[in-house]
């Protein structure tokens, strides 16, 4: 008999709703194996996060802009957030230029 499985939703949203630093710090952590920040696997095109259960935790050195985004996929019971170049834009979270930080 095969064992449960799990699925697991995820929010997505364009890569315009994370400041320069933030997108630098998903670099680095990518980059690193793993060694600090949030889970996160990167592509050519954006970041697949995971979303911890504490979105405030002071393990990851990210913006307020950031852990709104956390924190809203978390109160939809999501699991993951997928920044996409071409994901869609949510009014009610702040939205940066490529060379923005905050």
């Amino acid at each position: 008999m095969l064992a449960p499985f799990q699925i697991r939703k995820f929010l997505d949203l364009s890569t315009g709703h994370l400041p320069l630093s933030d997108r630098g710090h998903l670099e680095r952590y990518a980059r690193s194996g793993g060694s600090f920040g949030l889970t996160c696997l990167s592509g050519p095109h954006g970041w697949f996060v995971h979303v911890p259960l504490d979105p405030y935790s002071s393990d990851w050195p990210g913006s307020r802009s950031l852990r709104a985004v956390l924190v809203l996929a978390r109160n939809h019971d999501c699991d993951y957030v997928l920044f996409d170049a071409d994901g869609p834009v949510d009014a009610a979270l702040r939205f940066f230029d490529d060379d923005e930080d905050e």
